[in-house]
């Protein structure tokens, strides 16, 4: 099974699990979701030319990779690291 993303007006609407034989019996546009568009949910961008998702900004420190449309921290995430602390601009690390 695969997940597709219904669009509408570039937005993603609704996020559907079927086979590529059955997504012509759905009504609207859909996009397949893969490792190269990026993951969708609903209410992300899509970008057409691209053919990317484009998820919300996670953090205010986070800037936008133009050409992949996805959030990068500004500090490189290192092994281990869990989740991002926004007040101390650094990354939280599981031992």
């Amino acid at each position: 099974m695969i997940n597709y993303a219904k669009i509408e007006n570039g937005i993603v609407t609704n996020v559907i699990v079927c086979n590529d034989s059955q997504i012509s019996t759905q009504d609207g546009y859909h996009v397949k979701i893969t490792s190269e568009t990026n993951e969708a949910s609903i209410g992300y961008e899509y970008d057409s030319s691209k053919n990317k998702f484009k998820g919300p900004q996670p953090y205010e420190s986070w800037t936008l990779n133009e050409e992949t449309l996805l959030w990068e921290a500004p500090v490189a995430k290192p092994a281990g690291a869990i989740s991002w602390n926004e007040a101390n601009q650094s990354w939280f690390i599981s031992e």
